[in-house]
């Protein structure tokens, strides 16, 4: 499985975060944090690409609900802190709204 240096990424976005889109110190940070707080989740995933059929269906399962339900917050937050992007459903399937079917 894929092993990334979580400091050095962090160190790096943050210092983009700040010459590039000029953020503040803590905000560049606050963007780092998400965009790398879930790599244990890509590494899992690139693990999975490389060799699918070497993961049992259990394993695959694991690997999606552990990926699906940490990345996609944290990405939305560093989308919106970096570049004012807000979420929006662009493929229409309720993906801002709870399962009931009101807003998140």
């Amino acid at each position: 499985m894929p092993i990334f240096n979580a400091a050095v990424i962090r160190e790096r976005i943050a210092a983009v975060a700040e010459s590039e889109a000029e953020l503040e110190p803590g905000a560049a940070r606050d963007v780092a944090f998400h965009m790398t707080d879930w790599l244990n989740d890509l590494s899992a995933l690139v693990a999975f690409c490389e060799a699918p059929e070497s993961h049992t269906a259990e394993q695959v399962n694991e690997m999606l609900l552990a990926f699906l339900l940490h990345v996609p917050n944290h990405v939305a937050a560093a989308a919106k802190l970096y570049a004012d992007f807000p979420v929006s459903d662009i493929f229409g399937v309720g993906a801002a709204s709870a399962s009931n079917g009101t807003d998140a």
